[in-house]
C-alpha cells in the first residue's frame, strides 16, 4: 500500500525519462501577425518565422500516469543565434491523466499547462476535427482533410518538422522560476532563467492535408491574440515514442522585464485579480 514516505526505488523512479508514447492528433501552422507575435516572445530569444505551430493529440501511453488529450500554440524560436526550437505559449489538458501531464510538466519544467473543460480529437476516414473547450467557451477548433496541404511553398519545411521513420531531437524553451513571499504579503518572482528541454521522438506515421482552423479567446486564454492570417497546412501524425531526456539550464534572466510573460500560460487572471474570478460549475 502506498505511503506518505515512499521507498528509495520510488524515488529513483520518480518523474523517470518522462515518456509521452503513442501519440496521435492533428498538427498545424498558420501565419501570424509578426509584430504580433514577436513582441509575446521574452527575451533573449528571438522569433524565426512569423508562424504559429500547434497540435491536438491524444496522449496514449504517457509514462506518467493515464491517458489524457492535449493542445498547445507555439513560435519556432532561437536562441544565441545557434539554438533553434519552440516557446509554447500555452498548453490545455484534459481526460483521466491530465491532472498527472500537468504536474509532471509546470514542477518538471515549468511548462505553461492548464486544464481544459474539455478537448475532443475525432478522425472519420480522411477528415479529422478537434475542439477546445475552457470556461464554457471553445477556444479552438481544427479541421483536417487529407491531402495536399493549404499553401505548397510550406510543403518542405513542414515535413521536415516529423521527419518519417527516424528519431529526431527537438527542443522546447521555458523559463523556470521560484515565487518569494516578502513581509508585506507580496509574491514575486526571482531566480528565473531560461531553459530548454530535449525530446527524442519517432514518427511513424504522417499524414499531410488541408488546415481550417478558428481561434477564439477569453479573459484567461488569449488564443484568438495569435490571429490566422492564413492556414499554411496540417498533418495527421503519430508518435511510436516520445522522451525527454534532458532539460538545459541555459541562462539566467531578468525577472522583472520576464515576469509579465509567465502568468498566463500558469494562471488565471483570478490570482491577481480576485474580483474577476469566472464560475462555471
Amino acid at each position: 500500500m502506498t505511503s506518505f514516505k515512499v521507498s528509495e526505488a520510488n524515488v529513483k523512479d520518480f518523474l523517470n525519462l518522462p515518456s509521452m508514447n503513442d501519440q496521435a492528433g492533428i498538427s498545424f501552422a498558420y501565419a501570424t501577425d509578426p509584430e504580433k507575435l514577436a513582441s509575446l516572445i521574452p527575451a533573449p530569444l528571438k522569433l524565426v518565422a512569423p508562424i504559429v505551430v500547434g497540435y491536438v493529440v491524444h496522449m496514449g501511453k504517457p509514462s506518467f500516469g493515464a491517458p489524457y488529450l492535449e493542445q498547445t500554440l507555439y513560435a519556432l524560436v532561437s536562441y544565441d543565434g545557434k539554438m533553434m526550437g519552440a516557446y509554447p505559449f500555452e498548453l490545455l489538458l484534459h481526460g483521466p491523466g491530465a491532472e498527472s501531464g500537468l504536474v509532471a510538466g509546470r514542477e518538471g519544467a515549468c511548462i505553461p499547462k492548464k486544464l481544459a473543460d474539455d478537448i475532443t480529437l475525432r478522425r472519420t476516414g480522411d477528415h479529422a476535427e478537434a475542439s477546445v473547450v475552457r470556461h464554457g467557451k471553445e477556444l479552438l477548433h481544427v479541421e483536417f482533410d487529407q491531402g495536399e496541404i493549404n499553401e505548397p511553398s510550406f510543403t518542405e519545411q513542414f515535413a521536415s518538422m516529423l521527419p518519417l521513420n527516424q528519431e529526431v531531437q527537438t527542443n522546447s524553451f521555458f523559463f523556470n522560476y521560484n515565487l518569494k513571499q516578502d513581509e508585506q504579503g507580496a509574491n514575486h518572482f526571482e531566480n528565473v532563467e531560461l531553459v530548454a528541454t530535449q525530446m527524442k521522438s519517432y514518427t511513424d506515421q504522417l499524414e499531410a492535408g488541408k488546415l481550417s482552423i478558428t481561434l477564439d479567446s477569453t479573459e484567461d486564454d488569449p488564443l484568438g491574440e495569435l490571429p490566422v492570417l492564413k492556414p499554411l497546412g496540417a498533418a495527421w501524425y503519430h508518435f511510436n515514442t516520445s522522451t525527454m531526456f534532458n532539460t538545459l539550464h541555459l541562462t539566467p534572466v531578468d525577472a522583472a522585464a520576464t515576469a509579465p510573460y509567465l502568468i498566463t500560460g500558469r494562471y488565471d487572471r483570478g490570482i491577481y485579480d480576485p474580483s474577476v474570478t469566472s464560475y462555471h460549475i
